[in-house]
């Protein structure tokens, strides 16, 4: 694929991430060609552990990181045409992946890039890691692999998502719970000792009863959401077992422990932690890279719902910032305009040279 990172115009660039099918697991091939291709400019240095690539300009500290990821989400049957070729339709730019998130990681990449062929020297080091395995959630996350097994440790991070060139400072956590109730087992037209199903009623109208005092400035409230029922066997057998999938979006001001007891509390049931890796995370707002993002953006602070690999840089200052709209994401017409995708660069470049301004 003929695409020079340093001269090839931008939107180009872009174009080319996407042609890629990188679905989570299967990056590789993408990952060989951003290699090789960035290598041949002769600007940044290049370390590849696994299938996830950092780039450097500079050295020592501090350290500032930017992070997006290289796999996007298998293509809606709704999607018309080839999800994987591109195309420039009313001033945007069509394609799986172009929002969520090639679009963050090519502007990243490319504004350091052009700040490298620039000449600007850092007083310090930037980085850009693209990683693999972000939508999946699994041990092969990449940003995860970078920070435990590797053991990079940056100073500041800017995580690269959809949030409309906005400063997200706050960022609500996942904690994935079951909800298991028992009854008694036999014929239907039989037993009439407790049921499992009606016994899952009952929690779950005790479930809407469960909330929390705190808010969070940026983040609002805790959310706890049902998401998944099941409960028993056949038709004419009595329910032994119910199960109940619980969504519960947190804030750093309320302990996952304390939420999960509340839960227990209040439905009298079995409450099990299935995952409770997306911790929620904020950075505060008069941190000087919090700081710095707002000037540069010209926007207000703001918390996001959703999670991403923050998590696995909640130890330092971190902004969640990238062009184009969140809601874009996962979608059969997932896109992004091609001017936001433009303004993203400028921001990045910003960004980068703003940072070693009066560090505190």
């Amino acid at each position: 694929m003929s695409v020079d990172w340093r001269h090839s115009e931008p939107v180009e660039l872009l174009k080319a991430m996407v042609r890629f099918p990188s679905l989570s697991l299967q990056e590789t091939q993408l990952v060989d060609w951003l290699e090789a291709s960035v290598k041949a400019t002769e600007l940044l240095a290049v370390d590849r552990h696994g299938d996830n690539l950092v780039f450097s300009l500079g050295e020592g500290r501090p350290w500032l990181f930017f992070n997006s990821h290289t796999d996007v989400v298998p293509p809606s049957p709704a999607h018309v045409g080839d999800p994987f070729e591109p195309v420039e339709k009313g001033g945007c730019l069509y394609g799986r992946g172009t929002v969520d998130a090639k679009g963050s990681g090519t502007a990243m990449l490319r504004a350091l890039i052009e700040l490298a062929a620039e000449g600007f020297e850092p007083n310090g080091r930037i980085s850009v890691a693209l990683t693999v395995c972000e939508e999946t959630a699994g041990h092969h996350n990449g940003m995860h692999h970078l920070r435990t097994v590797v053991g990079l440790h940056p100073d500041a991070a800017i995580v690269g998502e959809p949030t409309g060139l906005a400063p997200c400072i706050a960022q609500k956590g996942l904690l994935v719970l079951t909800l298991h109730t028992s009854g008694e087992s036999g014929h239907a037209a039989r037993v009439a000792g407790p049921n499992a199903i009606y016994a899952m009623a009952e929690a779950l109208s005790a479930l809407k009863t469960v909330s929390f005092d705190e808010t969070n400035p940026f983040l609002g409230d805790v959310k706890i959401t049902p998401t998944m029922v099941s409960g028993g066997m056949a038709k004419n057998a009595h329910p032994e077992v119910a199960e109940l999938v619980i969504d519960v979006r947190t804030i750093p001001d309320v302990p996952k422990g304390r939420i999960v007891e509340a839960i227990r509390t209040a439905t009298g049931a079995d409450v099990r932690v299935c995952s409770d890796r997306f911790v929620a995370v904020e950075t505060d707002p008069d941190s000087h890279l919090a700081r710095i993002a707002r000037e540069v953006t010209g926007r207000d602070h703001f918390g996001s719902p959703t999670a991403s690999d923050w998590v696995f840089l909640a130890d330092v200052p971190c902004v969640k910032l990238g062009p184009g709209d969140s809601s874009k994401s996962h979608t059969a017409d997932e896109h992004i305009p091609i001017d936001a995708f433009m303004d993203g660069i400028t921001v990045y470049k910003k960004l980068m040279t703003r940072y070693f301004e009066d560090i505190p």
